[in-house]
């Protein structure tokens, strides 16, 4: 039987704790795990189908937090002060859409998405980062309440999902608090100015977008518009190539 969400909550509390982590509460963790798990193979399942109705390039993928990832999160949140209900986080079971598409095609996957999981009796609701970004980083997720727990499907155009690939390599140097605007772990300023960059280049992206999309409604020409990013994707593209090389350097 699944664990009711006052049962996570309280193993969330003691998840929480700095002592080590008892095997009980382990194993509880990796049987919540397993549920989030069936959901999101359900999930995953439902929007393969939505996308495979679009003649979009579309690529999907899906994951599922692990017990260390989880624990470190409820961990973290307690050093700052804050306490997370492990019942109501949002993403541990994850699915991702990107792909070359214009911010209207995004606004459509989103509305398609919603129809399709409140048609099934789940309830759905929307945290749009496009203008409002959370350290640059821009999306638009959908949460999908299924049988008390949740599911997020994050929706990105291809320069979203570049700028968040890129990003993500920086958090793997300078410490993966600097996602939700917490200090780099170490290099300190010059790590604040990279951050800083990031953001100004993502707002950049933003700008290029919108100016995408609008060429796209006024003139019908998809293709030719999409083109008109190419540049800005490309140097996107060539950062997130440098960043990957300076962690594998670092990890040698």
């Amino acid at each position: 039987m699944p664990m009711s969400n006052s049962a996570v909550q309280k193993l969330g509390k003691r998840l929480e704790l700095p002592e080590a982590v008892s095997e009980d509460d382990l194993t509880l963790l990796e049987d919540l795990l397993i549920d989030y798990s069936e959901l999101l193979t359900a999930a995953r399942g439902v929007v393969d189908e939505l996308c495979d109705v679009l003649d979009w390039p579309l690529g999907v993928t899906h994951r599922l937090k692990t017990t260390d990832t989880l624990i470190q999160k409820l961990q973290r949140a307690k050093e700052r002060g804050s306490s997370t209900n492990l019942a109501r986080i949002q993403d541990i079971a994850g699915i991702r859409v990107s792909g070359r598409i214009t911010l209207t095609e995004q606004d459509r996957l989103r509305g398609m998405v919603i129809d399709r999981f409140e048609q099934e009796g789940h309830k759905c609701s929307v945290k749009d980062r496009r203008e409002d970004p959370m350290v640059g980083y821009r999306a638009v997720h959908v949460i999908v309440a299924i049988g008390g727990r949740f599911v997020e499907i994050q929706i990105r155009t291809v320069g979203q999902d570049l700028w968040a690939n890129v990003f993500e390599r920086i958090a793997d140097i300078f410490g993966r608090g600097i996602r939700y605007g917490e200090p780099p772990e170490v290099g300190g300023e010059a790590v604040t100015d990279i951050i800083s960059f990031m953001e100004g280049f993502s707002a950049t992206l933003y700008e290029m977008e919108k100016t995408v999309d609008e060429a796209t409604v006024s003139s019908g020409e998809r293709e030719a518009s999409l083109a008109l990013q190419e540049p800005t994707l490309a140097t996107m593209r060539q950062i997130l190539q440098e960043t990957e090389d300076i962690k594998g350097r670092l990890a040698t």
